[in-house]
């Protein structure tokens, strides 16, 4: 009687464990969402190599962070919206990133920043800030720092 009970608890516990472990999201990454911010007619970058006030100290050399148009025109068409709360602590936070300008095809321009670890942002002219993370991307800078000597 002890050995079939013993037997139904493992079997229903490897059941358990087996399909929550095919869940599309572990809680490891955050829940993406479509960016529907309309059609891009323009992007400017207007700043390369920053690094953030919030980490002076860094060791991470970021003056080498530079994206090409095309690698920003093509985060912007692989990118993905997260939640604020996702993006502040479920992705990893760099202190390298790149800022510009982009213009919508409505007219509507706002400023743009994009960190190394492939996280943005956009801010719209009195929107609220729209947080993007684009785990697809393949610039050849992304996920790749230096390091100061």
């Amino acid at each position: 009687m002890v050995i079939p009970m013993i037997r139904i608890i493992f079997i229903a516990t490897l059941v358990y464990l087996s399909t929550s472990c095919a869940s599309e999201n572990d809680g490891t990454e955050p829940m993406l969402y479509p960016l529907n911010i309309g059609n891009i007619t323009n992007i400017k970058i207007s700043g390369t190599g920053i690094t953030s006030i919030a980490d002076p100290n860094s060791n991470i050399l970021c003056k080498n962070f530079i994206l090409s148009k095309k690698e920003v025109n093509e985060y912007f068409e692989s990118s993905n919206k997260v939640t604020k709360n996702d993006y502040r602590h479920m992705l990893d936070w760099s202190p390298c990133f790149v800022t510009g300008e982009i213009t919508l095809e409505n007219g509507i321009t706002g400023k743009w920043s994009i960190h190394q670890y492939k996280g943005g942002t956009i801010n719209f002219e009195g929107k609220k800030t729209i947080y993007m993370y684009c785990p697809n991307c393949k610039g050849k800078m992304f996920n790749k720092p230096e390091y100061k000597n």
